[in-house]
This record gives structure tokens, C-alpha cells and sequence, in this order.
């Protein structure tokens, strides 16, 4: 199976990003290497990337190369984004980062910008109707979907590293972010979905809050009342307290306070049911053709690359007779999984397939569909924690989730090669 890379160069950081790739558009993501190296900062509307950062980036883009060559990856995507479209210095920078890596840099737009996050989105998560964002470095973009189609994209320089460099105040940053958020149609979704790695720790931060098992935060479902209370302790702490805080860090605190105004400007302007969090964004995007057509297409894909994944076909007939047996569609993918993994040798399949559906990403879902699979599969390795429920984020009353549980260990017990 072939290996691409993405190189993404943001306004705030540089990312490589490896990926074994299974379809058109679904793949695994191997490993990534990031560096803070803020090509943007002091960048506005025709103003330079200035030489430091220039040169920084050089570096950056002379391990990578060495990475890629060490790794033997042939595909190589690199993207830059905002911090070129803005400096007067923009193509002659992507032109010698292009030399320094040994590949062609290409200056995608904002529309494109949205475009690719949008469909990652659409192509990762059980949407229809949403208005999705991806809040980077230096710009916003938000696209309207309708019937998992990708409709108007807008674009807007409200990046969390831009506005925390040009606005020090509050009533500022709020100001600047309305005035450009007010040429939003004043038709919204019901729902809203998120990218960027300021919205991921805003996800990961409710998370740990919430005391959750995941190791990732994809299909992460943010109340609104969190938002509010983030922004709040966000503004109230100094850097280094606010860096101290679950999923910051130094970095990222320095730009999380000025993007979560641009969330809740965001949430209070359209009066979302709630937020999801995406993890995958415009890098993920570039890997992807199109659209899928239905949640379930994209949901099955989703789950054969996971199989392929362990070079197995998947037993899409295990999963079939486990809907059929308990009217549970979760307990038809607790079965396609936990077949998957006994082919592997494990030695408790539904234990294990407990434990990596926490320390995975597995897009197609959301993260409450993920604990409820998750929870089924760990009732059919025995015995169920109430703490072990809680931390998966799931409502599950304990005597049906045992029933179902011993209804998938039962067949697969009784059917270890597959074949219904």
C-alpha cells in the first residue's frame, strides 16, 4: 500500500505528515513532526516573511527532506497557506522552502483552504447539515454543507496567531472577529464542526475535564456552556499557568486565548446544537477525491481500512449477524472488530478491541459511537466497570450492554474463522 506525505507549511507551525493510504479517501496516519516556526508573525498585507523565519524554515524543510529520504516516500504533498498568501515575499519564499525540500510548494487559496478541511470533515464524521471551520495561524475559514455537499466557502484573516499579535485587548479581538463573521449568510446549520490545532486542544482540554478515556479527540462533541467557561479561564490566566493547563503547552498558549473569542463569536453567532471536533483538516483533505455519498459508505470505508489495516479482508457477514442478533448496529461493528482482532492471535479480542478503539483514531464515527462499540466490546470480555462506562463518555444501562456483550462473544466464539 502506497505512503504519501503532506507537508504543511501554517502560519503558526510546519508539519510533515506520513500516511499508508488504503482508497481514494481513507488512510492511516503513521506519524507526524511538528515545528513551531511562526512564519506569520509580523506578516500582514503586504509585508514580508521576514529572513529569520525564512531561514528557520529552510532547516525545518532540510530534516524533513532527510525524513522523507530515510522513510523511501516518493509522494510528497507540500502545501503553503496563509503566510504566503499574505507577504509581499510570498512565491519567492514557497520557491526556496521548495528547493530546501527537494519538492514543489504550492500556495493553495482560502477557498481551497476550506474546501479540503470542509471535506475531511464530511469524509471522517456522520454529518449532513453543518457549517464546519478550521481556525489556523492565520485565517478562518468556514464552509456551509448541506446533504454532506460542500456548498459557499468563506475566508476570513482570523487566524489565533494573527489576532493574538495584532490585538492585545479582549473588546478588540472580539470587535475585529465580528466584523468580518457578520457577511456570514444569516442561514446556519444546526451543527458545527471544528478544525485546527487550537480548536483540537479547546476538545481535548473539555475532555480531560470531563475525566474521557480517548487518546484522540475526533467526533468529540462540545456543549456550548463549555466554550463560555474556557474563553473565561483561558483569559484569566497568565502564559505560563495557561500552558500548564491539559492539551496546551508553551506554544499553544500563547494563540489559545485569542482563538477561543473566535469559537465563541463563532457559537454565539449561530446558535449551534453543539460542536464536533475534527482532527482531520486540510492535510487530510489533500489525500481525499471528493465527497462520500452516505454516512454509511463512509462509515464502511472507514472500517475496511481499519481491517486492511491488519491485512485482513472485512468480515462484513460477522457484522451483519451481529446487528441481526441484537437490533444493535454498534454490536454489528463490536463483532466485525473483535473477529479482526482474534484473527491477529489476541488472546482477548474484545478486551483489545476495548482498548484500541481508546488509543486510536478511527474516523467515520463519532466519539460517542466509538464508546458505545467500544463499551459492547468490553462487556463481552466480562464484567463492566461503572467508571470504565464513565470515562468512555456513554450512557449505557449496565443489564442490556451485559446481554449484548455475551450475544457478540458468543458469536465469535462459535464462529472463530468467520462465515455466517
Amino acid at each position: 500500500m502506497p505512503f504519501t506525505a503532506v507537508v504543511d507549511l501554517g502560519y503558526n507551525s510546519v508539519r510533515l505528515s506520513l500516511y499508508q493510504r488504503f482508497s481514494p479517501n481513507t488512510f492511516r496516519l503513521l506519524g507526524s513532526i511538528k515545528r513551531f516556526v511562526r512564519l506569520g508573525e509580523g506578516v500582514d498585507e503586504g509585508k514580508p516573511i521576514r529572513d529569520e523565519k525564512v531561514k528557520l524554515a529552510v532547516s525545518v524543510m532540510g530534516e524533513f527532506r532527510e525524513v522523507l529520504r530515510r522513510r523511501g516516500v516518493d509522494e510528497v504533498i507540500p502545501v503553503g497557506t496563509s503566510a504566503f498568501r499574505y507577504a509581499s515575499n510570498g512565491e519567492e519564499v514557497a520557491q526556496e522552502l521548495s528547493r530546501a525540500l527537494g519538492r514543489e510548494v504550492k500556495i493553495i487559496s482560502g477557498e481551497d483552504e476550506g474546501r479540503l478541511a470542509a471535506l475531511s470533515a464530511v469524509n471522517s464524521l456522520p454529518i449532513s447539515e453543518a457549517l464546519v471551520f478550521e481556525l489556523g495561524g492565520g485565517s478562518l475559514e468556514v464552509v456551509y454543507v448541506s446533504n454532506r455537499e460542500l456548498e459557499k466557502v468563506f475566508h476570513f484573516p482570523l487566524g489565533g496567531l494573527r489576532l493574538s499579535k495584532a490585538f492585545r485587548d479582549q473588546g478588540e479581538i472580539r470587535r475585529e472577529i465580528r466584523n468580518y463573521l457578520y457577511s456570514l449568510p444569516s442561514r446556519f446549520p444546526p451543527v458545527l464542526v471544528g478544525s485546527g490545532g487550537n480548536v483540537r486542544s479547546m476538545g481535548r482540554y473539555a475532555m480531560k475535564m470531563r475525566g474521557l478515556s480517548f487518546n484522540h479527540v475526533h467526533g468529540f462533541k462540545l456543549a456550548v456552556g463549555e466554550v463560555n467557561k474556557m474563553v473565561k479561564r483561558f483569559w484569566s490566566l497568565p502564559p505560563e499557568e495557561l500552558a500548564k493547563l491539559p492539551g496546551m503547552g508553551k506554544e499553544r498558549a500563547v494563540t489559545i486565548p485569542a482563538a477561543s473569542l473566535v469559537v465563541e463569536e463563532l457559537v454565539n453567532m449561530t446558535n449551534p446544537q453543539y460542536i464536533f471536533i475534527s482532527e482531520m483538516g486540510m492535510r487530510e483533505g489533500k489525500l481525499m477525491s471528493k465527497e462520500m455519498n452516505s454516512t454509511e459508505e463512509m462509515r464502511d470505508s472507514w472500517v475496511d481500512a481499519f481491517t486492511r489495516g491488519f491485512n485482513v479482508e472485512p468480515p462484513w457477514d460477522v457484522k451483519l449477524e451481529g446487528e441481526k442478533r441484537t437490533g444493535s448496529t454498534w454490536a454489528g461493528y463490536a463483532s466485525l472488530l473483535s473477529q479482526v482482532i482474534m484473527w491477529t492471535g489476541r488472546r482477548n479480542p474484545f478486551r483489545e478491541c476495548f482498548d484500541i478503539l481508546q488509543e486510536v483514531l478511527f474516523p467515520g464515527f463519532t466519539q460517542v459511537e466509538i464508546g458505545l462499540v467500544a463499551g459492547i466490546c468490553r462487556a463481552a470480555s466480562g464484567k463492566v466497570k461503572g467508571e470504565e462506562l464513565r470515562r468512555l463518555g456513554v450512557d449505557m444501562d449496565k443489564g442490556r450492554l451485559r446481554e449484548t456483550g455475551e450475544v457478540v462473544r458468543k458469536l465469535i466464539q462459535e464462529n472463530p474463522l468467520g462465515g455466517h
